[in-house]
């Protein structure tokens, strides 16, 4: 890839000074140099990691698909300009049938700012050839952007054995929807966010609470919008599996949260605890050149007093979390990403374990 005009300074390149919790450990799994922007970790085959990356926007264009091993080594699974940008990936689980452990992939229809604000759609790839195939375009719904279905963010197939099986949830913040695609390529809008309080949303992960499994959502509530940033303004959002939204928050008093997930039993004294990734700040765009972002992202911890708590800091734009086995991964596109228009390898993949 060749030089970008204007390049930005090599302060994006420093190495994170991660510090987590007293019986946890926080190893660098990537480090800023290989990745361009490393977004939501699934398990891949044995102790693979297989994560989307939206980055290499110039020349070549498109994202890709990679393999990161246990010593941190990144392998190609989708290279860059095989693919339009990926927002998120995620594997059908067995109620998806007949494609139960293909990959899907929320993607741009193109690259560039161009495709970030155009309706988006959903990929297939056969994890035997890793060629992608159109599964599904998301239509336009709501009145934000004129429904328009773009900038996606996270999407995620519903557990199996519950009332969310069978069923694959879409992010697309432009418009403040979340889409459900079926099995036949059937998309319609799910929950559209268009009131006041709760919208915009960003993450989610599904949860039992009050004996119910519920789709669990980040609301950053017009906090991801530039100039318009409230502190403690977001939320964390509850659906049921009907598309009703509860108007009590699971969590509030958040800043600019992101990625969300719940510890697996085992993770030291805090399995089951929420854990919410925060950017603790406005991304700018265009992302600032003279200087690299300010680490102020973190991971906070939700224990049963529903309050949110600091659990890991030194991340500057932490999206992805997700828990694979005993492992939390937490994936920082450092500022870059297609709306800062930084071409630069700058992102990172941290690994948080219990001692």
């Amino acid at each position: 890839m060749s030089t970008p005009k204007n390049p930005p300074t090599t302060e994006y390149l420093a190495q994170p000074q991660i510090a987590v919790d007293a019986g946890f450990i926080a190893r660098l799994l990537v480090p800023p140099g290989t990745l361009y922007d490393p977004l939501f970790p699934i398990a891949g085959e044995g102790d693979d990691i297989w994560l989307n990356d939206d980055g290499g926007e110039e020349n070549e264009g498109g994202g890709g698909i990679y393999s990161i091993s246990r010593d941190g080594s990144v392998q190609a699974l989708v290279a860059v300009g095989k693919i339009p940008p990926p927002t998120a990936i995620d594997r059908a689980p067995r109620s998806f049938a007949p494609y139960a452990g293909q990959i899907f992939a929320l993607a741009q229809p193109q690259k560039g700012w161009a495709g970030a604000t155009a309706n988006h759609i959903i990929l297939r790839l056969d994890p035997k050839t890793w060629e992608p195939v159109k599964f599904a375009e998301l239509p336009s719904a709501g009145s934000r952007n004129k429904g328009v279905a773009g900038a996606g963010i996270d999407m995620m197939f519903g557990p199996d054995g519950g009332p969310f099986a069978g069923r694959l949830f879409a992010i697309t913040s432009l418009n403040n929807a979340i889409y459900e695609t079926l099995p036949d390529g059937q998309t319609h809008a799910f929950v559209v966010m268009d009131t006041a309080k709760p919208r915009q949303p960003v993450c989610l992960t599904f949860a039992r609470v009050d004996g119910e499994v519920r789709m669990i959502v980040s609301t950053a509530n017009g906090n991801f919008s530039p100039r318009r940033q409230v502190p403690g303004f977001a939320t964390v959002t509850q659906i049921t599996a009907e598309g009703r939204v509860l108007s009590q928050y699971l969590v509030e008093n958040l800043d600019t949260p992101s990625g969300l997930a719940f510890a697996p039993a085992g993770f030291g004294s805090y399995g089951g605890n929420l854990f919410i990734a925060d950017i603790g700040g406005i991304m700018p765009i265009p992302a600032p050149r003279d200087k690299a972002p300010p680490r102020n992202g973190r991971i906070l911890r939700v224990g049963t007093d529903g309050k949110a708590v600091p659990f890991a800091s030194g991340f500057a734009s932490p999206l992805g979390l997700r828990f694979i086995g005993q492992r939390m991964i937490v994936c920082d596109i450092n500022g870059d990403y297609i709306g800062g228009g930084i071409e630069l390898p700058d992102g990172f993949v941290v690994e948080i374990i219990p001692v």
